[in-house]
């Protein structure tokens, strides 16, 4: 199994388990497996003022230079390690205690969707552009109740809700994106439309996504491995 984004075979291997749907066995990013321990509180409330919340802790220089570029045009909120600015790594639980909840869950960063759940906007950049490589960066903007600004897979759009993310790609420069934030956050039933799909639950590409995630991996391996006739495979 290689989820990383330069996956690779060893050339060994009977079978290969990578993100990619023209590998041996798919498996995504979009299940629960990758919250487990979070502290899943969402708030009710959007902030009006500060618009978009970004947090990173891997500073990779291309990254940091394209959330930079970005977040400059708008009031945001970074937190983690990269371009913080809001007064360090403990933050997040100061301005949002009620985030803190959960006590199985000490650290801010269990506390990642629910402090993301009260922006309107989550800024989420991929450590790698690659084709159906969409990483829980995303999954976790859309589970947290925000409209995700997203940076990645070019066919991000197979993974996902209808209408539910912003893909940054398609803007012809980083002012007419941050633009199009900036009046959508201002009309409320356009902003709404960007959610309209949980009022129908899981369905269509992201059910896919969520159906073909970690989750269910074991299940779907065993399944795979007994119609290859694997050793005492039985099929019911």
């Amino acid at each position: 199994m290689d989820l990383e984004a330069g996956r690779r075979r060893s050339g060994r291997e009977d079978l290969f388990i990578s993100y990619h749907a023209k590998d041996d066995v798919q498996s995504t990013y979009a299940g629960a497996l990758f919250h487990n321990g979070r502290n899943y509180h969402i708030s009710s409330y959007k902030n009006n003022e500060t618009l978009v919340y970004w947090s990173s802790s891997r500073c990779l220089s291309q990254r940091n230079q394209l959330a930079k570029s970005f977040l400059r045009l708008l009031p945001h909120h970074s937190f983690g390690k990269c371009l913080n600015n809001v007064g360090g790594l403990d933050m997040a639980l100061s301005f949002y205690p009620e985030c803190t909840n959960d006590a199985n869950t000490p650290k801010w960063w269990d506390h990642l969707h629910c402090a993301m759940s009260h922006y309107k906007f989550v800024l989420a950049i991929e450590n790698t552009v690659t084709e159906s490589y969409v990483t829980e960066k995303l999954f976790y903007a859309l589970d947290s109740g925000a409209v995700p600004i997203y940076f990645g897979a070019p066919n991000v759009l197979d993974f996902v809700p209808p209408h539910s993310i912003i893909d940054g790609t398609k803007f012809r420069s980083m002012e007419e994106l941050a633009s199009y934030v900036k009046a959508l956050a201002n009309d409320p039933v356009a902003y709404a439309e960007y959610h309209a799909w949980r009022r129908c639950g899981v369905l269509g590409n992201y059910a896919k996504a969520r159906a073909t995630s970690l989750d269910t991996l074991p299940c779907r391996l065993c399944e795979v491995v007994s119609k290859k006739g694997g050793r005492n495979a039985r099929t019911e």
